[in-house]
């Protein structure tokens, strides 16, 4: 035999084929179960798959159904409708509010899942300009959820109650806010609590509600902490005397919000 050939002999004791041949026995003898369970697999990766791609396209479509009610949110009203206006454009604010709300609405509708609050919230807003009944209905359900709609849902509803006169339901529902505000400021609840005492006559216990929140440095000069130092210069004048100067405008946003340092 030429050197460096290896007989069939020395070929059969070859470890890698020897392992190929018990393999391919293995596969032989075992053919319908691997070909079943390949086939499991593959069935299991494409459904796997097809249910990413529906995910996936469903989260998109609900993104952009939630974008295009806020679109209507954030739409002009004007009369008439200036000619370089972007976005969309009304010319009363009934028109808007009846057309966001029906975006709002469709989001939470089409895609309670991703929108269902948030939707809900932003529909009833709105249609507390044009079917208030309605929309209160919506706020108190929506206010009994233990979430950030929930909390925003339960202010809402407490200045409806107290602009309607029912002072003692308003500080019921402040109250349990301000045990769970979520991301609600707790000057912005005494705020309401205080103006209820105000139209309650309770006076010494708005003013102490005015004085917290006039004389936190960081409120002091937001549109919030002016009005409770106004109440406070005609309620006590003594505590007005006491509050610390006005700082820069500078440092608060356009909304009247502390800026993040």
């Amino acid at each position: 035999m030429a050197k460096g050939r290896i007989s069939q002999q020395d070929l059969k004791r070859d470890p890698l084929m020897e392992q190929y041949v018990s393999a391919s026995n293995w596969i032989k003898g075992r053919s319908q179960p691997v070909v079943k369970w390949a086939t499991i697999v593959a069935i299991v990766i494409a459904v796997a798959a097809i249910g990413w791609l529906v995910y996936s396209r469903r989260e998109s479509n609900a993104r952009e159904a939630l974008s295009e009610a806020f679109r209507y949110h954030d739409a002009v009203v004007s009369n008439p409708i200036p000619a370089n206006v972007k976005g969309y454009a009304f010319t009363t604010e009934d028109e808007k509010d009846r057309k966001a709300f029906e975006a709002f609405q469709k989001a939470a509708d089409d895609y309670p899942s991703y929108n269902g609050e948030v939707g809900r919230l932003y529909a009833a807003i709105h249609q507390l300009n044009f079917e208030p009944e309605k929309a209160d209905v919506t706020l108190r359900d929506l206010s009994k959820k233990d979430s950030e709609v929930g909390a925003q849902a339960t202010m809402l509803v407490a200045e409806r109650l107290a602009a309607a006169g029912k002072l003692d339901e308003a500080l019921a529902e402040y109250n349990r806010l301000k045990a769970k505000p979520y991301s609600i400021p707790t000057q912005l609840i005494d705020a309401g609590i205080a103006d209820t005492y105000e139209a309650q006559g309770k006076a010494g216990q708005a003013v102490d509600l005015y004085f917290g929140i006039a004389n936190d440095p960081v409120w002091r000069s937001t549109p919030l902490g002016i009005n409770a130092a106004n109440r406070l210069s005609i309620l006590a004048p003594d505590k007005y005397d006491q509050l610390p100067e006005v700082q820069s405008a500078s440092a608060f946003s356009s909304s009247g919000l502390p800026m993040n340092p």
